[in-house]
């Protein structure tokens, strides 16, 4: 990353993997969802970090909520929710998640994020991180998730990516339309009204 380049939100890059046009859209376009009723929903609703949301084996000595992570080698920043300071040193990122994890598992835009919250807890605090919790309010599912280099590099390569757009300005030739019927960033994507009636 060079001196002049932006930061990145880390939701960018979760956004990135559940459909690329968004990044797009708020990067080059500058259109942003309005917030919705079911996000006002999702931040009222967002819990506070208990240590029963962590799965046997991780020994709580302290937690730190709302950490707000700045990471300029990675170009990226955002607000972990909570990072669990665990015995002999360990480092261990959690995000709260408002959906059920279901029997599908954690779903890659998920895992993606929190590897990138991961990868600036190594940077602003020069330790090594090795595993993250994904907690899911509505089911109660715990997901452990170890930060191989296969999920580190789609870290990496997206913010390559959102790197090229900015840029570019060019939007990506991937899409999800399987996505589109619910998301709102459909009325101005693909075949929604063009992007100069913005």
């Amino acid at each position: 990353m060079s001196e002049g380049d932006e930061l990145f939100p880390v939701g960018f890059v979760k956004n990135f993997y559940f459909c690329q046009q968004i990044p797009y859209i708020n990067l080059v376009l500058h259109v942003f969802e309005p917030e919705t009723e079911s996000m006002v929903y999702g931040r009222e609703r967002h819990l506070r970090f208990h240590a029963q949301y962590l799965p046997r084996g991780i020994r709580v000595v302290r937690v730190e909520t709302d950490v707000w992570l700045v990471g300029r080698r990675l170009g990226l920043s955002g607000v972990l929710d909570a990072l669990v300071h665990a015995v002999f040193g360990e480092l261990v990122p959690c995000e709260l998640k408002v959906s059920a994890l279901g029997r599908g598992g954690a779903p890659l835009k998920d895992l993606v994020q929190l590897t990138a919250y991961a990868m600036l807890v190594e940077e602003v605090y020069g330790k090594t991180v090795k595993r993250g919790v994904l907690y899911y309010a509505d089911d109660g599912g715990k997901h452990v998730v170890y930060f191989r280099d296969s999920l580190r590099g789609l870290v990496r390569r997206a913010v390559e990516a959102m790197r090229r757009m900015v840029e570019t300005e060019e939007p990506p030739a991937a899409r999800s339309l399987d996505k589109c019927a619910g998301c709102w960033y459909s009325r101005v994507c693909w075949g929604g009204p063009s992007y100069e009636h913005l």
